[in-house]
């Protein structure tokens, strides 16, 4: 695949995201799990489909347009480097384990998810306050509730999405099987 295919494949993850997360702000049923998990199956259907670079793109411009588009509470706007940081070692976490075994793509996913679940939670807890970000309390014993055991979830849900989604595609010949994420 050329770059120029794994930029619109890139592009339309990323309208998926953007949808989703739309959707979320107009319809505040739709709870932080579907979103978080939509939003996450689309960056590990990108870091195997297009690589980890093109999915490190999308995982850093989800939050930021999640904060543009209203789905990310304003007040949260510091956080966002925290958020984008948990996205990327997601899917470098899922890169690194499933690049070097293929049949390793599912303990990949868990892996990753407790990665980034546990360094959401510790930026949350304890990194808002050394860095000294200004986030109300108010805000911020809500922040250490949305990245507790909810980002671990929607990791979860959205990685094995994102894999039965990727056995699709490959079974369909749409992707390829022996693809470096990498």
């Amino acid at each position: 695949m050329n770059k120029s295919q794994k930029l619109v494949r890139t592009a339309l993850l990323l309208a998926i995201a953007i949808a989703i997360q739309a959707l979320g702000r107009s319809f505040p049923q739709i709870s932080q799990v579907i979103v978080g998990s939509v939003v996450n199956a689309t960056l590990i259907v990108a870091a195997y489909s297009c690589g980890v670079s093109w999915a490190v793109l999308l995982g850093t411009l989800t939050p930021m347009l999640a904060l543009i588009i209203g789905q990310l509470p304003s007040p949260m706007a510091p956080f966002v480097p925290f958020i984008i940081i948990g996205n990327i070692l997601f899917v470098l976490v899922f890169g690194i384990i499933s690049n070097k075994v293929k049949s390793l793509k599912y303990i990949a996913i868990v892996i990753g998810a407790f990665i980034k679940f546990g360094f959401l939670y510790l930026a949350a807890s304890k990194l808002i306050h050394v860095f000294k970000l200004g986030i109300p309390p108010k805000v911020a014993s809500k922040l250490i509730i949305m990245m507790g055991i909810p980002q671990l979830i929607t990791a979860l849900i959205g990685g094995f999405i994102a894999l039965i989604l990727v056995n699709a595609l490959v079974r369909r010949k749409v992707i390829s099987s022996n693809h470096k994420v990498y």
